[in-house]
């Protein structure tokens, strides 16, 4: 849980980061303004946490239960 929280942590710290440089910096660098979002995924895509099998026990009872 800790794991998956910091992993969106970092993803979003990085999008603010590379949101808060001008176009033509982003330019010499190689990223497009709209693309942004894709590579700070693309960043971290080997940091992502496995997803838990539990939650998803957790999930479909709990849908089964209304």
């Amino acid at each position: 849980m800790l794991s998956n929280w910091f992993y969106k942590f970092k993803i979003g710290r990085t999008i603010t980061a590379l949101n808060s440089l001008d176009d033509a910096t982003l330019k010499d660098i190689g990223i497009h303004r709209s693309n942004i979002k894709s590579h700070a995924y693309e960043v971290f895509k080997n940091e992502k946490p496995e997803q838990d099998p539990m939650s998803e026990l957790h999930d479909l009872y709990v849908k089964s239960t209304y």
